[in-house]
C-alpha cells in the first residue's frame, strides 16, 4: 500500500473511533486498524496507574478470547512489565526492547507469546498532567521480529493515532456513565474541583457565598453518590475518570 493512502486509511479508522456511538463499532474499527497496520491480534486495555483492581480496567480484545481468561487466573495483571512501561512511559516501542529480568515479568510475556504475540508492540497512550487513566494498545504478530527494524518508524505514527484515539473513546464513556450513575452536576463538579485544589470547607463557603456547614453537607452528599467514604477519594475518582484536569 503506498504511503498516502496507508496514512489516508489510518487516519480514517482514528476519525470513524472517535465519532463511535456504541463498544461494538469501536470494536469493529480497531479490528479494521489492526489488520491496517499489518498486525495479527490486539489487545487494548485502560487502566489506572498504582492500582491493581480489576474492576477499574477497561479490555478490547482481538485475539483469541482464552488468552486474557488465562491472564487473569495467573494473577498477571499485577506483574505485567508491559503495563508497567505504560504507566510510565508514552513512546511506542518493540516489546522486546524492554529488559524483562523478573521470573513472574518473564511468565507473562511468556504467556504471550504462546498466543499469537511472538512478536509485540507497545503502544501507550495518555491523557496528560494530572489524569491517572493510562490506556495501552499491544499490537501482535506470529511473525518472530515483525515489530522490529525500520518499518517501525512509519507503524508507529499510525499505531499511535488509533491507541490516541482508542483511550479517548473509553474516557468519554467512562465519564459519561459516571455522570448519569451518580447524577453528577455542574455545582458537584465546582465542588470538586475545589477539593482537588486542596481547598478547606471555609475557603470554598467563602467563595460560594454559603455556609462551611452547607459546603460539609453537600460533600457528604455527592460522596453517597460516588459510592466513596470521603471528599478526598471522590476528587480522586473525579480525576480518574476525566471529569477533572489536574
Amino acid at each position: 500500500m503506498a504511503a498516502a493512502d496507508y496514512t489516508e486509511r489510518i487516519a480514517t479508522i482514528a476519525e470513524r473511533i472517535a465519532e463511535a456511538r456504541d463498544q461494538v463499532t469501536v470494536h469493529a474499527l480497531l479490528t479494521e486498524g489492526v489488520h491496517a497496520l499489518g498486525a495479527e491480534h490486539a489487545v487494548f486495555v485502560s487502566f489506572i496507574r498504582d492500582n491493581a483492581d480489576l474492576s477499574a480496567c477497561r479490555f478490547m480484545l482481538v485475539c483469541e478470547p482464552g488468552w486474557c481468561q488465562r491472564y487473569l487466573e495467573a494473577g498477571c495483571f499485577a506483574h505485567d512489565p508491559w503495563l508497567a512501561y505504560a504507566a510510565h512511559h508514552s513512546e511506542p516501542i518493540p516489546a522486546r526492547s524492554l529488559s524483562v529480568l523478573d521470573a513472574e515479568g518473564q511468565r507473562v510475556i511468556s504467556l504471550a507469546m504462546e498466543n499469537g504475540f511472538a512478536s509485540a508492540a507497545l503502544v501507550p497512550a495518555h491523557s496528560g498532567a494530572g489524569h491517572s487513566r493510562i490506556s495501552l494498545l499491544c499490537l501482535g504478530s506470529t511473525q518472530p521480529g515483525f515489530f522490529e527494524g525500520e518499518g517501525f518508524g512509519r507503524f508507529r505514527l499510525g499505531a499511535r493515532l488509533i491507541a490516541a484515539e482508542l483511550h479517548e473513546w473509553w474516557l468519554a464513556r467512562i465519564r459519561r456513565e459516571l455522570i448519569v450513575r451518580a447524577r453528577i452536576t455542574q455545582a458537584d463538579l465546582e465542588l470538586l474541583r475545589h477539593e482537588h485544589q486542596g481547598h478547606s470547607s471555609k475557603r470554598i463557603a467563602a467563595e460560594l457565598q454559603v455556609s462551611k456547614s452547607s459546603i460539609n453537607s453537600r460533600f457528604q452528599r455527592m460522596n453517597m453518590k460516588l459510592g466513596v467514604p470521603n471528599r478526598r477519594l471522590a476528587a480522586r475518582l473525579a480525576v480518574e475518570c476525566g471529569l477533572l484536569i489536574g
